[in-house]
């Protein structure tokens, strides 16, 4: 083998490494995780600052990385095919005729184009993409410096050709992406959940409460609220006996105080304040006005995002929501803003002797499923895995409150709507509300 024919092989593997080396970024850069290479550089890792700088830039190295993999296939193709070829012409060398040589000539170059696009199509692109997706991070730490060498070195050309496509992308009436547009849509990230959860990478709970967080901020207070017509109140004036009563009944460790009726709102009582005025004795007299602790007021449109916020700010857990002539339309505490995320908590103040409080969703034997008639739409929306039209949200926050929408009159029991293809019959009432409705699970 003569010195020409061993540098033609040598070129040979050097590009085709080249090649795999820049496929290997395109990849790595896009997969890594920026968060971890964060953390990678705070730990001062050799390479995270100058990877965490390319996946900054995602365009323009990305850009850089198909400038050097064209490069290095069209070198390939035009110095490897002869190179491979000649090694094998070696073997026809004693031929004399005309028409066997041409056939030898062909037959070399065909072997070596195979031998070529196979090397090129394995080492150069498939293999270093699968180490690239394997180890996204170790792979953008490594090939991090020699990458940025390379774009600055190719700077401009980099520069023009990515203009030029830019251009033509822009004469056909479309936007360019940019690296900072290399992001994921709220239902690109749904699907990465539930493809997670289905590989196993993710748990069940996790994708719940992920899948949840997505439409967190879509919710809003009174999607979440205790109706006026459940909360338990005390009246600003009760006596003694009356207030120690309320405080047992109600079982909650905070109770609104009304002046007169529910919309005058005077403040919150904690039932330890209660405690500390009972320890000083039977006789003791309690001044309600003086136990009771200012509340926080909000509008019913208010994002329950930002009522977390506001309530965390002011280290209040309890808030009252308003409608809008500023009449007491319900309550919302911690606990009603963090359900939404993590699913329904049962009522904590359940006494011995109490029946316990049924779930707000239960299937029965027969295949219905007895839910309450304050379920919030996007509970049952989850729940039965069906989406209601945007006028339902509009017209009712519970699954009782559109019952009632639908019939358009006060429910009875028995009485029977269609909501979401399925059959919802009234079951119980609390008075004029719907208490228990059960869904049978048959098309209507």
């Amino acid at each position: 083998m003569d010195i020409e024919t061993l540098a033609g092989l040598v070129a040979v593997i050097a590009l085709v490494l080249a090649n795999g080396f820049f496929v290997a970024t395109e990849f790595a850069i896009v997969a890594a995780r920026h968060s971890r290479l964060e953390q990678l550089r705070n730990e001062g890792v050799p390479g995270a600052g100058a990877a965490l700088k390319i996946v900054d830039h995602l365009d323009q190295y990305i850009a850089a990385c198909q400038f050097g993999i064209t490069l290095a296939s069209l070198a390939l193709g035009w110095v490897g095919e002869p190179a491979i070829a000649h090694i094998f012409l070696g073997f026809f060398s004693g031929i004399d005729d005309a028409t066997a040589i041409v056939s030898a000539h062909t037959l070399a170059g065909g072997i070596s184009f195979a031998l070529i696009t196979s090397m090129h199509i394995v080492l150069g692109e498939l293999a270093p993409k699968g180490v690239a997706l394997q180890r996204p991070e170790v792979t953008a730490l490594w090939v991090s410096r020699p990458m940025t060498i390379f774009t600055v070195v190719f700077r401009w050309p980099v520069v023009v050709l990515n203009g030029i496509g830019n251009g033509m992308l822009r004469l056909a009436g479309l936007n360019p992406a940019s690296g900072h547009e290399m992001v994921h849509s709220v239902e690109e990230l749904r699907l990465l959940v539930t493809g997670s959860q289905r590989a196993g990478v993710v748990e069940a709970s996790e994708a719940r409460i992920v899948a949840r967080a997505f439409s967190f901020a879509d919710i809003t207070a009174n999607m979440v609220m205790t109706p006026r017509t459940e909360i338990d109140s005390i009246p600003i004036e009760a006596s003694r006996a009356e207030l120690i009563q309320a405080v047992i009944r109600s079982g909650h460790r905070r109770i609104p105080v009304r002046d007169g009726s529910i919309d005058r709102v005077a403040g919150i009582l904690h039932a330890h304040d209660v405690l500390s005025v009972l320890a000083n004795g039977p006789d003791a007299p309690i001044d309600l006005r003086s136990l009771v602790r200012p509340v926080l007021a909000v509008p019913g449109s208010k994002g329950i995002d930002d009522l977390l916020d506001e309530m965390r700010g002011s280290r209040q857990q309890v808030a009252i929501v308003l409608d809008e002539h500023g009449g007491t339309a319900g309550l919302v505490t911690l606990t009603d803003l963090l359900e939404p995320l993590v699913g329904h908590f049962l009522e904590e103040a359940v006494r011995p002797g109490d029946a316990p409080e049924p779930p707000p969703l239960a299937r029965q034997d027969d295949g219905s499923i007895l839910i309450d008639g304050l379920l919030r739409l996007p509970e049952w929306e989850e729940a039965i895995g069906t989406r209601l039209p945007a006028g339902d949200h509009e017209i009712a926050d519970t699954i009782g409150g559109l019952i009632m929408a639908r019939l358009e009159r006060m429910p009875a029991v028995l009485d029977r709507v269609e909501i979401g293809g399925l059959l919802h019959e009234v079951v119980a009432l609390d008075g004029r509300r719907i208490d228990r409705v059960r869904i049978l699970m048959r098309q209507a």
